[in-house]
């Protein structure tokens, strides 16, 4: 029922380019492209702690997350992992749509629903998507996208070379892997 994806934007596009705003798939890398990936995980401006991404949500054949729409700053570690957090304890979250004036919100409807919100903070408050969505199903999938971003992020070693800072650990992808497995089993608990 979900397609979510994950899209890392590529170093050094033009953001004045007006290709980019017809095209706007070109800006991004996808998981699935293993040819481009090793060169974007080499290129010099590569910081693993800090990847500007894009993640697509689609349900049911209806697009909420679209490749047009936000982008964002580390948006599985700083955003989703954390609304994520935040729901399981509180049925209740709002986290930072990266480091934009944007928050994601998830609020419980019932035990077995939720709503989905992405809205901008400050006026006009431009709504950028909301939906409501069974709740463990778009937990579930969440989860499954951001582990297979980890997953990625451990088989190019990215944590190994020399991009990272200094207190980051090497195995860093392989903390988040068995933190989001975690979640999970927190997730399936939910009632």
């Amino acid at each position: 029922m979900f397609e979510i994806k994950t899209f890392l934007e590529k170093h050094g596009y033009d953001h004045t380019d007006s290709y980019f705003f017809e095209h706007p798939r070109e800006r991004y890398i996808g998981l699935d492209e293993s040819s481009k990936l090793k060169e974007y995980f080499d290129h010099r401006d590569f910081t693993p702690e800090y990847i500007q991404m894009l993640v697509t949500i689609q349900y049911k054949e209806k697009v909420l997350m679209g490749i047009d729409k936000l982008n964002g700053l580390d948006l599985w570690e700083q955003t989703y992992l954390d609304a994520i957090k935040q729901y399981i304890e509180n049925r209740d979250a709002e986290s930072m749509y990266g480091i934009d004036p944007v928050t994601l919100k998830l609020t419980s409807l019932d035990n077995t629903l939720l709503q989905f919100l992405i809205i901008d903070d400050w006026e006009p408050r431009q709504v950028h998507t909301e939906a409501v969505l069974p709740e463990k199903e778009f937990l579930e999938a969440l989860l499954t996208e951001a582990e297979h971003f980890w997953e990625v992020l451990l088989e190019y070693k990215v944590f190994e070379g020399k991009n990272k800072r200094e207190d980051t650990p090497s195995d860093y992808p392989a903390q988040m892997i068995k933190e989001i497995k975690k979640l999970r089993e927190k997730v399936k608990q939910l009632s």
